[in-house]
């Protein structure tokens, strides 16, 4: 699902016309990326209302809101359930227009460039988003996810999921959500902390597993103590004197 048009260089300046400022940089990011294959995501920026358009001569396609993303999911034979807003801030649009799409929302105030210092978000995203795909009345049913330009903090909590939820390699989840973005991540913080956060899973895998190994070894070393024989134990502690 995607907007099939390059923002870059467009209305680069369009924050500066009459009405509302758009957010910084906002109109030189593309819309919506795709969904991302082999998850239910799609990410992208943030909708505005139309009250960000009122002056500004732009083209109707630039202007991203709540309503031509939905227009544009529905083209598409897409459907989105629940839609994750990252962004720290209510001034963008009115929430409650995802409920007249019937899409369901979620808001977790992110603060920019530190949402990999905040386990409690990260937590709180993979619990809703996890809680959704589990549910049968959602097959089929895609997240949306954004914060102001889709793209970092966005970026940083999708590819955590894959890596904590679906296995996927930090590398594998950075280059997947990138090519399905249409654009890089920005913060190198974030994707050195995404390398960190599958080094601390596949660690816990490890002691999991070493700690299974040994209880495995202690339950057999139980089970022939007491399949031995009386008498052999007789002569065992017989031989040791």
């Amino acid at each position: 699902m995607s907007y099939h048009h390059n923002n870059h260089h467009r209305h680069r300046d369009n924050y500066r016309l009459p009405g509302k400022r758009f957010p910084d940089r906002w109109s030189i990011y593309d819309n919506v990326g795709r969904d991302i294959d082999g998850t239910r995501f799609v990410p992208f920026k943030t909708p505005l209302d139309s009250s960000f358009f009122h002056g500004k001569d732009m083209p109707e396609e630039l202007q991203f809101s709540v309503r031509s993303l939905m227009e544009l999911a529905k083209r598409a034979n897409k459907q989105i359930g629940l839609v994750v807003d990252l962004t720290n801030t209510d001034r963008y649009y009115k929430k409650t227009e995802w409920a007249d799409h019937g899409v369901k929302y979620l808001k977790l105030n992110c603060p920019g460039h530190e949402v990999n210092e905040r386990e409690d978000l990260v937590q709180d995203f993979i619990k809703a988003v996890k809680e959704f795909v589990e549910d049968p009345e959602n097959e089929g049913k895609l997240v949306g996810v954004h914060c102001t330009h889709g793209l970092n903090r966005t970026g940083y909590l999708i590819c955590r999921y894959m890596i904590d939820i679906d296995g996927y390699t930090a590398a594998d989840a950075i280059s997947r959500f990138e090519y399905y973005r249409g654009h890089p991540m920005e913060r190198e913080h974030y994707k050195v902390s995404l390398y960190e956060a599958e080094l601390r899973k596949n660690q816990r895998k490890n002691e999991e597993a070493s700690g299974d190994s040994e209880d495995v070894v202690e339950s057999k070393d139980s089970e022939e103590a007491a399949t031995k024989d009386p008498e052999d134990v007789k002569e065992e502690e017989s031989e040791e004197k």
